[in-house]
């Protein structure tokens, strides 16, 4: 007889119910399930609110004419758009008073140069202003040349006493043809003069800058140098109780020279000494 096969006589064992426990357990797990769900979707929405949160506090706040925030510093800023504006008035105010005929000074404004601040990883442009500068508009007027003051003139055959120790001589004056070689010159009829500096003083003397010049005619015209011939200047120094001459040469027209000056100078705080004369002639 087979394990599945009962007799008459059998009676069949009856399956027991669910008993109450088992639902217990039933509704506590759905509880759990429902409990994490809630858990995580709370934590999806937070996770949500912070990253909206940190993106807006990162982004570059807007910049306007005031100030920048650099976290602990902050930075003026120059509205740049009135720079154009302040400089094109100043330009109109200067031009119409130059047409009138104005002389009152005059202030131009140079466009402010930008220079870039980056701030929290943004980049800020930041006008720096430049002072303006005042100008007074000529107006064509010759002005004067300032006179020298001067020893009073010698006779060309004369010594001059500069009254420091130095004594000026004109050793001679020659009619010769000059010679141009430097920018400028023009060759034709030139006087040469050779000048003889003695130093009656007790120290030396530095005549690495003596001058030497030449005017004539009544408007008093300043001669051209030449580069020759024979021109010797005056270098280094001249000792206690020594000399040394120079030789020039310049461009002098034949019919200017019946009153010449040679006009001596070796230092800036000391007057020229001159030598009034005739010039020679070819």
């Amino acid at each position: 007889m087979s394990p599945d096969e009962t007799t008459p006589g059998d009676t069949p064992e009856a399956r027991p119910d669910d008993t109450p426990a088992d639902g217990r357990a039933a509704a506590q797990r759905r509880w759990w399930l429902a409990g994490v769900v809630a858990v995580i979707a709370l934590l999806v929405v937070t996770i949500a609110v912070f990253a909206s949160g940190g993106d807006d506090d990162d982004a570059a706040p807007p910049t306007t004419a005031g100030s920048i925030d650099l976290g602990a510093t902050s930075v003026p800023v120059t509205d740049a758009t009135t720079t154009p504006d302040a400089t094109t008035d100043a330009t109109t105010e200067g031009t119409d008073d130059t047409a009138a005929g104005s002389t009152e000074p005059t202030t131009a404004t140079t466009p402010a140069a930008a220079t870039s601040t980056t701030a929290g990883g943004a980049t800020t442009t930041v006008a720096s202003t430049v002072p303006p500068v005042s100008f007074v508009p000529g107006n064509g007027d010759t002005v004067p040349v300032q006179t020298v003051d001067t020893q009073p003139p010698v006779s060309i055959d004369d010594v001059a006493d500069a009254g420091t120790g130095m004594q000026f001589r004109l050793e001679r004056l020659e009619a010769v043809q000059g010679e141009a070689n430097g920018p400028g010159e023009i060759a034709g009829p030139a006087v040469r003069v050779t000048v003889v500096a003695t130093n009656d003083s007790n120290a030396a003397v530095l005549v690495e800058g003596l001058v030497v010049d030449l005017v004539y005619g009544p408007d008093q015209t300043s001669a051209a140098p030449l580069s020759g011939p024979g021109v010797v200047r005056f270098a280094g120094e001249i000792a206690p109780r020594a000399s040394q001459t120079g030789v020039y040469v310049f461009d002098v027209p034949v019919d200017q020279r019946a009153e010449v000056s040679v006009v001596v100078s070796y230092l800036a705080s000391v007057s020229p000494v001159v030598f009034t004369g005739p010039a020679p002639t070819p």
